[in-house]
């Protein structure tokens, strides 16, 4: 039998839960699932581990959307074996900062996202959607959609009821904001109701919401960015985008605001045939479902077995530190001395506290 530990978020409403569903729905026959498993996969934020078993194998499945990783990630990365990542761009941005960085890609349940029928839309519908709006992109939709002035077309966003940077005013006659949580069936009859799903987004871990559009069998417009790539062959249009540096660090992509219009028009006066075509498309999302991406990982981690009275480790992270001036203080009871010149590796606590002192060297 393989003992495995696949672990994290479990609210299936936001990125990383929906991903830990994902695998945990359609972990292989021969894989049990015990936090006792001497093999532990924590599928979230590296930071977000509370610590595992002595000897445990540590796995981080975790992504990132621009091209530099942030520094909380990076000071954390060497807690792991290994860095699981869910796109081939992924692999260059985290090999950086450790040895053992691999691809799985995620999935999408195609016994439910699939083509079925529905009532045509009286008016022509374009659908988008996203928990940030900027990273999204959708602000490009809302304006590229504003540009076209088509009649007889609404657009409609689904953002997340805790997204906090969507803009006030952008709701109007015929742009319509999606702001509650929607049970299985009704998000999935809200994404089938789109005559066309625009997502370009500017950066992306893999990017689950285009690819369910997608096995659906909605036309689909996309960006060629980070996770999106991975599948970007089987969407109906990409949008061309630039590199331009992004508000987290690094570097994203930029759609074209002009081309992006010009595909939803095209979409827009060929409803018809490319509704055909992408149903017949919508048979080659098999190519990432749920069930070959945990059969994926299975095959890939150490097969595992138990560990009886296993002694519980916190992690331990250490971080490079450089003060500006000599410092005496008390961090959570112990005594800390910096002098200048001197790099000090300290814990994350104590590195905050001096962060926010402004007693840190750059």
């Amino acid at each position: 039998m393989n003992y495995q530990n696949w672990h994290g978020l479990t609210d299936g409403r936001f990125g990383y839960g929906s991903m830990l569903l994902g695998f945990l729905d359609n972990k292989p026959k021969d894989v049990v699932i015990d936090p006792r498993s001497d093999v532990d996969v924590l599928m979230s934020v590296p930071f977000a581990s509370e610590g595992w078993l002595k000897g445990q194998y540590r796995a981080c499945f975790t992504m990132w959307e621009t091209d530099v990783l942030p520094m909380k990630f990076r000071r954390w990365l060497a807690q792991y074996d290994e860095i699981i990542v869910p796109c081939e761009h992924n692999i260059s941005v985290f090999a950086e900062h450790h040895p053992k960085v691999n691809y799985i890609p995620l999935g999408v349940d195609t016994d439910w996202w699939k083509p079925y029928n529905r009532e045509p839309n009286q008016k022509f519908r374009f659908h988008a959607a996203g928990s940030l709006w900027k990273r999204k992109g959708l602000d490009a939709v809302v304006q590229a959609f504003k540009n076209l002035n088509l009649p007889d077309a609404e657009l409609h966003i689904k953002a997340a009821p805790h997204a906090s940077d969507v803009p006030a005013g952008v709701e109007s006659d015929t742009i319509f904001l999606h702001r509650q949580w929607m049970d299985a069936e009704t998000q999935r009859d809200w994404f089938n109701q789109a005559d066309c799903f625009v997502a370009p987004a500017r950066g992306e871990g893999f990017g689950l919401i285009p690819l369910q559009a997608i096995a659906l069998g909605v036309p689909t417009i996309i960006s060629k960015t980070s996770g999106q790539e991975q599948f970007s062959h089987l969407a109906m249009s990409v949008v061309s985008s630039k590199k331009q540096n992004c508000p987290m660090g690094g570097k994203w992509d930029e759609p074209n605001l002009e081309h992006l219009m010009q595909l939803m028009k095209f979409h827009y006066h060929h409803r018809s045939n490319l509704m055909a075509e992408s149903k017949l498309r919508a048979l080659a999302a098999k190519e990432f479902s749920w069930k070959k991406a945990a059969r994926k990982l299975a095959d890939h981690l150490p097969k595992g077995k138990l560990i009886e009275n296993g002694e519980f480790e916190k992690p331990n992270p250490l971080f490079d530190m450089e003060v500006k001036h000599e410092c005496v203080c008390e961090i959570n009871g112990k005594r800390w001395e910096f002098v200048p010149g001197k790099v000090y590796k300290v814990p994350e606590n104590v590195h905050e506290v001096m962060f926010a002192g402004a007693a840190i060297k750059d």
